[in-house]
């Protein structure tokens, strides 16, 4: 079901007990871009810390346009699940007066590629639902209390408010010409008062309608001046003259009675956030495909601004989500990765549909759209968060008949099978660290075998493989026009390598140092770097996050690698080993 601002309020009023039914619910989201390039480049060499670093560098500035959310329900009677997807078109504020008119980039190949699957972009931004981040939603309360409060003085009398707004040299012929004219309309039948009280009218911003307030209607207390704000933005600014002061007091205490439902409310404001905070409120298990952008754009554009800390990123998403799967971390752990060679999210759902692998029925909600296996659906949020959805029920039944001869459908939130993959997160590219663990700390496997490199700019590939002939074969990360990683394939070779490359046996600019000396001095320089620029500051206060779960065999060996078709080559990166490299 397609959700925008025109229908979202009713949907919204539903979502609370779709929620609490649920037996687990599925997400996906679409984005204006996926990475600006440059020193954000992801590296198949990057730890955890290091690719959220890029994510938040990176990313970060680009935005969700769509979000899925696809509720399963199992229904134990007739073991099957019943399904609701919703697809919710999500786009910023933009009739708040400048308050939240929000910049963001866009990437072209991703808008390109968009455009291809269908994606209705005149619907996204005419109908897309506006949303607000916790410190945005801050911003937006003390600037309507100041309105509210401000739209509450006695019209008839001077301006109480403190905070009278100083004019802005590009507004000041703007305030010239409403004095002009309010004047002008003051003294015309200004003694006439069997008259009907006349009327004057001004379209204008919401900074022009407190300009009108603070700056002209305290130079004529015996008008009434309203503002209403129109629902396409901006303001009307009414000017009144009653026909006597006991009119206007009554037409006074006549606005000052209008219901509270006719004033802005932060609510009205909040719209799609609202959804979100109820996923979180709901506590239910939240799957994903390949999630970490997906997390990361979430709690940045809906929930607080991310962290600079990776510890805190980490604390921050298990109070949102504290219940999280990723179900490319399943597909590409023991025993699921012998079995399925692409992780991709639409051959993984081709692959599941067959055997060994069994599945449970799913039945559309009534006045729902059936997706079924309407591959045309693809990268639509709402389809794509489905057939998540639908991976993980069949990745949990392969689970169930593997552990218990007798295994039935059950609901997949009641199978302790899949505790091991809470709280990890796909790690695209690393090929000794599957994934992120957000409930404790991260893997560290062994990088002896790897080596930073510094040569002459004229050098090229094969120069760098002649350099480790005698180690046997290597794979080059490029860093840049004069130095890379260098991977040995036998790692039991990393011990004879710095002691046979020092400086009397080394080519004239070359160096070679260990992964582990590299890192400890990047370290090194970027924490002076740090103290010399923060020296006076107190280091941020770090929130402690929930205990780890305790890792399973059936999660992948640190060791262990995989190439994964569905990642990206990486720029320079060159193999001189064959497709099995382990």
């Amino acid at each position: 079901m397609d959700v925008t601002k025109s229908n979202f309020r009713s949907v919204l009023e539903g979502i609370d007990d779709e929620l609490e039914k649920a037996s687990f619910i599925a997400i996906d989201t679409e984005f204006t871009g996926l990475n600006d390039g440059g020193s954000n480049k992801l590296s198949s060499l990057d730890t955890p810390a290091e690719r959220y670093k890029k994510v938040l560098n990176g990313s970060s500035e680009f935005l969700v346009v769509q979000f899925g959310l696809s509720i399963f329900t199992f229904e134990k009677k007739v073991s099957k699940y019943v399904n609701k997807t919703y697809n919710f078109y999500v786009f910023p504020h933009t009739s708040m007066g400048g308050l939240c008119d929000k910049k963001f980039m866009s990437q072209a190949s991703s808008l390109s590629f968009l455009a291809t699957q269908g994606f209705d972009f005149n619907k996204l931004i005419k109908e897309g639902i506006p949303y607000l981040n916790l410190l945005e939603e801050e911003k937006v309360k003390l600037k309507l209390e100041k309105r509210n409060k401000f739209s509450n003085v006695d019209s008839k009398v001077p301006c109480h408010n403190n905070e009278i707004s100083e004019i802005p040299p590009d507004q000041k012929g703007y305030v010239d010409h409403i004095v002009s004219k309010v004047t002008t309309f003051f003294e015309s039948n200004g003694n006439d008062e069997e008259k009907s009280p006349a009327i004057l009218e001004f379209q204008c911003s919401s900074l022009q309608s407190e300009l009108i307030f603070s700056h002209v209607r305290t130079r004529y207390p015996n008008l009434l001046f309203v503002s209403a704000k129109k629902t396409c933005g901006g303001c009307t600014v009414t000017v009144k003259k009653a026909a006597s002061s006991c009119n206007l007091e009554k037409e006074s205490v006549d606005k000052k009675s209008l219901p509270a439902a006719e004033k802005p409310r932060i609510e009205d404001y909040m719209g799609f956030s609202e959804v979100v905070r109820k996923i979180t409120n709901s506590g239910k298990l939240v799957v994903g495909h390949n999630m970490l952008l997906d997390l990361c754009h979430i709690l940045g554009q809906f929930c607080e601004p991310l962290p600079e800390d990776y510890e805190e990123f980490k604390a921050m998403t298990n109070t949102f989500f504290p219940r999280v799967i990723d179900t490319k971390v399943m597909a590409t752990t023991k025993p699921f990765r012998d079995l399925l060679p692409n992780s991709a999210l639409g051959p993984l759902l081709k692959a599941l549909l067959k055997a060994p692998f069994r599945n449970t029925e799913i039945v559309t909600a009534k006045d729902f759209p059936s997706y079924k296996d309407d591959s045309l659906k693809e990268h639509e949020a709402g389809y794509d968060a489905f057939v998540t959805g639908r991976c993980l029920i069949a990745l949990t039944n392969y689970l169930g008949k593997l552990f218990y001869a007798s295994h039935k459908a059950a609901a997949v939130h009641e199978s302790s099978l899949i505790a091991p993959f809470y709280q990890k997160i796909y790690m695209m590219m690393v090929t000794d660290i599957p994934y992120m663990t957000l409930s404790g700390p991260d893997l560290e496997p062994s990088r002896e075998h790897i080596f930073y490199v510094t040569f002459p700019k004229s050098w090229k590939l094969h120069d760098i493989f002649h350099l480790f002939s005698v180690h046997g074969t290597v794979r080059v990360d490029w860093t840049g026009d004069t130095s890379a990683f260098v991977t040995l394939h036998r790692k039991e070779n990393c011990h004879f390598v710095l002691s046979a490359m020092n400086e009397s046996t080394l080519p004239v600019g070359c160096s070679v140092i260990s992964y582990e000396t590299y890192v400890n001095s990047k370290h090194k320089n970027v924490a002076s770097s740090q103290a010399a620029e923060v020296q006076e500051q107190e280091p941020p206060r770090k929130r402690s996050g929930p205990v780890m779960h305790s890792n399973s065999s059936a999660l992948p060996s640190p060791k262990k690698s995989r190439r994964d078709s569905e990642n990206p080559k990486l720029n320079k990166t060159q193999f001189a080993v064959s497709a099995d490299w382990d």
